[in-house]
């Protein structure tokens, strides 16, 4: 493992492609030392290449390398079976608690529903025993026999009474029962006598 990490190395001075102590002015020295790091670069990329491929073959080779390779394998299974398991169970945990949080949820709903069925009979009593006067009519309710007589003597109460008698007499004219309506407001008939003519003797 540690030679196929290791670059070769070369001299400068074996390797060159030109040498620069030749070299007539400085561009010209500049540009041989490009193209001498070019030409080493690139036997160092091929030396270490090989370098790295012959390791390779050894390693397959080797009962050291294949030994310590199974090793790998069997923990890499290891690792994924046991993260698998992990998995499984969070995703068991999680339903468990999903299905805990819904029994939560119903039987929360069921004791609030049951607060409201407490809360609206309670209304209801209540409202039943202290406000008993109630007109059905205008759909009114009063806490007192004074405000219901008052009530029921204003425009608006006597207009809708007014209002539904009529329709009973249509109701009843309609069926071949018209009688008529007896009412407090309904004038009385004249008790006045009249005067009967009395016939001249001659």
């Amino acid at each position: 493992a540690v030679v196929s990490t290791q670059s070769g190395h070369y001299g400068r001075g074996l390797d060159d492609l030109y040498d620069i102590r030749q070299a007539d002015g400085r561009r010209i020295l500049r540009a041989m030392e490009k193209e001498n790091k070019k030409f080493v670069d690139e036997a160092k990329k091929e030396y270490n290449e090989s370098v790295r491929s012959l390791v390779s073959h050894i390693k397959k080779k080797d009962p050291r390398c294949l030994a310590q390779k199974e090793k790998q394998r069997v923990l890499e299974e290891e690792r994924l079976v046991a993260e698998k398991k992990r998995k499984e169970d969070q995703r068991r945990k999680r339903a468990e608690e999903i299905e805990r949080l819904k029994e939560q949820e119903k039987d929360s709903i069921a004791e609030h529903e049951q607060q409201l069925d407490g809360l609206l009979n309670e209304f209801s009593d209540s409202e039943t025993e202290e406000d008993p006067f109630y007109c059905p009519l205008c759909k009114k309710l009063f806490k007192s026999d004074k405000m219901m007589k008052q009530h029921e003597k204003s425009k608006k109460h006597k207009e809708k009474l007014a209002e539904l008698q009529g329709e009973f007499a249509s109701e009843l004219k309609a069926a071949g029962l018209s009688q008529p309506l007896e009412t407090n407001d309904a004038p009385t008939p004249s008790t006045k006598k009249k005067k009967v003519p009395t016939a001249t003797l001659r």
